[in-house]
C-alpha cells in the first residue's frame, strides 16, 4: 500500500499568496482535494491530509504529522508569487535528479505540465531548494508551485475550475506512473442473451458551487444539492456544464457589490473566487432544452423553481445563494 500525504500549503491565519481577488491557502487546499479525490481510483494507495479546511498548521507540524504516519511520499501544493509566470516543483537541494526522489518529481512535472499545455503555461522547470518540508520529511518529497497568484493571466487561470482540474489530474498521473498505481476495474455483468441497441444518452447537467471557507466543493449531478443549508456559509461561485447535447448553455450571476456577471457558457465560471462576495442570483437557460433550478437563499430557504432564464435569488436584499439545484425536466 503507498501511502501519499498532501500537504495544501499555508491556511487559517495565514493566507500564503494574495493577488486578483485569490488567496494562495484556498486555491492549495482546492486543488489538494482534487488530488485525494482522484486517487481515490487506484487501487493500492491512500492518503492523508494535512489538513481538510482552513485551519493553521506549523511546517514541523506538517513533516511532523507525516513522519509519523510513515508516509512514502510528502506533496506539498503551493501557488506562486512575485512577477513570474508558469509552473515549477522542487525537491531537496542535497539530491539529485537522479535520486528516487528526482525521478518523481519529474514524473510529476512531466504530467503536470502535459495537462497544463493546453492552457499555454510555461514550463519553469524542476529545481532543488532548502524548503522545510523537503528536508524534514523522512520521506520522499515535493514542493509544486502552480502558477503566479501576482500576474494576471496566471490569476484568471487559477479562476477557472478547468485548470484546477488539469493542474489535480497532472499530478496525480505523475505519482501513478511513478508508484506504478493502477486504476481500480470496473467490472461489467456478463451478457447472457443478445441486447436492443441503446437508446441515446439522455441530456444531463453537471455543476460545482464555491463556497464560502470549503473552496470547490465537488461535483453534483441532475437535481442534486451544490452548497450547504444551515450552516451560514455563502455560495461564492457556480460552474455549470451540459453533457450529452449540443444545446448552448447561457448563464449569468448576479454578485454582491458587481451586480450581474457578463453572459457565460458551458463550464465557464459565474460569481467571485477569493474576494468575500456572495452570489445572490442566477440565470440559466439552453435553447431546446427545458433546464430548471432553485436555490437556497440565506433566511428564505429554498426558491420556487425556474426555468429558461428566470432570475433564481434575490437583488437588492443583500442575502446570499447558500446552495443550488439544477435538473433538466
Amino acid at each position: 500500500m503507498v501511502k501519499i500525504y498532501i500537504d495544501p500549503g499555508h491556511g487559517g491565519t495565514d493566507p500564503g499568496a494574495i493577488g486578483y481577488g485569490l488567496q494562495e491557502k484556498v486555491l492549495t487546499l482546492t486543488i489538494a482535494k482534487k488530488v485525494e479525490a482522484l486517487l481515490k481510483d487506484y487501487k493500492d494507495v491512500t492518503v492523508k491530509m494535512s489538513r481538510t479546511g482552513d485551519s493553521s498548521l506549523t511546517l514541523k507540524q506538517r513533516t511532523d504529522a507525516a513522519n509519523a504516519w510513515g508516509a512514502d511520499f510528502f506533496l506539498s501544493v503551493h501557488i506562486n508569487a512575485g512577477g513570474g509566470t508558469g509552473y515549477e516543483d522542487y525537491r531537496y537541494e542535497k539530491l539529485t535528479a537522479i535520486s528516487g526522489t528526482g525521478k518523481i518529481q519529474a514524473s510529476i512535472h512531466a504530467a503536470v505540465m502535459e495537462e497544463l499545455k493546453a492552457f499555454g503555461v510555461v514550463d519553469r522547470g524542476v529545481k532543488a531548494a532548502n524548503f522545510h518540508v523537503l528536508r524534514e520529511s523522512n520521506m520522499s518529497a515535493a514542493l509544486s508551485e502552480n502558477l503566479f497568484i501576482d500576474r494576471k493571466e496566471d490569476a484568471e487561470l487559477l479562476k477557472r475550475n478547468d485548470v484546477l482540474d488539469a493542474i489535480a489530474r497532472g499530478h496525480v498521473e505523475g505519482l501513478a506512473k511513478a508508484f506504478n498505481l493502477k486504476k481500480k476495474a470496473t467490472t461489467t455483468p456478463a451478457q447472457t442473451v443478445a441486447t436492443p441497441s441503446k437508446e441515446p444518452a439522455k441530456p444531463s447537467v453537471v455543476y460545482e458551487a464555491h463556497i464560502q471557507g470549503i473552496g470547490w466543493q465537488g461535483k453534483k449531478r441532475d437535481g442534486k444539492t451544490a452548497g450547504t443549508t444551515g450552516q451560514s456559509k455563502r455560495l461564492e461561485a457556480l460552474t455549470v456544464k451540459l453533457e450529452n447535447t449540443s444545446a448552448i448553455l447561457e448563464m449569468e450571476g448576479h454578485v454582491q457589490g458587481l451586480g450581474w456577471t457578463t453572459l457565460r457558457t458551458n463550464g465557464e465560471v459565474i460569481g467571485t473566487i477569493g474576494e468575500s462576495l456572495r452570489l445572490e442570483a442566477v440565470k440559466i437557460k439552453a435553447k431546446g432544452l427545458d433546464i430548471q433550478y432553485r436555490v437556497h437563499v440565506e433566511k428564505d430557504g429554498w426558491s420556487a423553481w425556474k426555468k429558461n432564464g428566470e432570475i433564481a435569488g434575490t437583488t437588492g436584499q443583500s442575502k446570499c445563494i447558500e446552495a443550488i439545484q439544477i435538473k433538466i425536466a
